[in-house]
């Protein structure tokens, strides 16, 4: 039988959800744990910001070295965690066009920020 824990997410973060750097946080505290299976319960959960879902969706869900489980998600979090999900499957390729003429192509969104990132200005 798989190890199994419940976390209530707003003990960690708190009511309202907000920080993309509060996930990568919460995964590190909920990686301590090593716990085969990590049930994260949203009933105390009042807000959660579009980015925050984003950031948990990539972070988590989208992510298959923790088994993680979402209950008692309110109705409008559920709706942009369904909308995040269907964005990242639709996510069309993008592209931007370099000063020396050429392309460097993207499938994702996130592959652009990283490699806007990594530019030196």
């Amino acid at each position: 039988m798989k190890s199994r824990k419940i976390i209530d997410i707003t003990e960690y973060m708190g009511c309202d959800l907000k920080s993309r750097y509060a996930v990568r946080s919460f995964r590190e505290s909920l990686e301590s744990l090593h716990e085969k299976i990590i049930v994260i319960d949203f009933r105390r959960v009042n807000f959660a910001t579009r980015s925050f879902v984003d950031e948990f969706y990539r972070t988590f869900l989208n992510n298959a070295d923790i088994d993680i489980e979402l209950i008692n998600v309110p109705a409008d979090i559920e709706a942009m965690f369904d909308a995040v999900k269907s964005g990242k499957k639709n996510s069309k390729l993008k592209t931007l066009e370099t000063s020396d003429d050429s392309v460097v192509k993207f499938s994702s969104v996130s592959e652009v920020s990283n490699y806007l990132n990594s530019l030196a200005f």
